[in-house]
């Protein structure tokens, strides 16, 4: 559509010698109106009001940090000196150590999970405060209403899903996406009996369960809910 604007030398009205209408694409005028010359000239030269000067757009707009690859969710505080990421890890087979047998390494399949990081920014870096672990059974992309299930293995708080990372206590970052090494970091740390194993496999011990699922792709049959939805992890 194009506006087009019409002088007469012979206007029908002396008062408002300018017409202004529409022209469509099909060739067709529309929705006429006059106007003074005076006014069409204030109009041209007027600001338009609702259009965003391109460098006031830019400092309008907010965007987050570079964001570790799996990322779901971001936020922060206004201070920015707390960040939260939320990432998605697919389910896969890890290789992992039990106990103090570091030159051993068992095939374990781990369900697909949610991890949550908490994380504080200092003067020099960014250190974890709190890392959190869940569980998700199926394939399909994670919403609101998506359930919760319990780590099945050891190291991770049953209840409220709060990895322990034993001595390590400061794990430090120098951004966020780092924080795509940090399940590697945790997985990679020997493994042993605290907090113990939940799956509906109902075998208490993590050195047995070792033995009857090594090897195999998770199951979510083996998962145990936790009456939470993906949403809980933000009230």
């Amino acid at each position: 559509m194009e506006i087009h604007f019409k002088l007469s030398n012979c206007p029908s009205n002396i008062m408002y010698p300018v017409t202004i209408y529409q022209k469509c694409e099909n060739g067709i005028s529309k929705a006429s109106v006059q106007v003074t010359i005076d006014e069409l000239i204030n109009t041209l030269q007027d600001k338009p009001t609702n259009l965003l000067n391109a460098d006031d757009s830019r400092t309008q707009e907010k965007s987050t940090p570079a964001l570790p690859f799996g990322t779901i969710r971001y936020s922060a505080t206004d201070s920015k000196d707390v960040e939260r990421v939320t990432m998605v890890i697919p389910k896969k087979i890890w290789e992992i150590r039990y106990g103090d047998k570091n030159d051993h390494f068992y095939s374990i399949g781990f369900p697909k999970m949610v991890a949550q990081y908490k994380c504080i920014n200092t003067q020099k870096s960014k250190v974890i405060q709190e890392m959190r672990l869940y569980a998700v059974s199926g394939n399909g992309p994670i919403n609101d209403d998506t359930d919760l299930y319990s780590f099945p293995y050891p190291n991770v708080g049953k209840s409220n899903g709060i990895v322990c990372w034993g001595q390590n206590q400061r794990l430090e970052l120098e951004s966020l996406v780092d924080l795509e090494k940090s399940f590697y970091w945790f997985v990679s740390a020997p493994f042993n009996e605290d907090y113990g194993v939940r799956t509906s496999l109902e075998i208490h011990n993590f050195r047995m369960l070792i033995e009857t699922i090594e090897g195999q792709r998770f199951n979510d049959q083996w998962l145990l809910p936790l009456n939470m939805k993906y949403k809980d992890l933000f009230n």
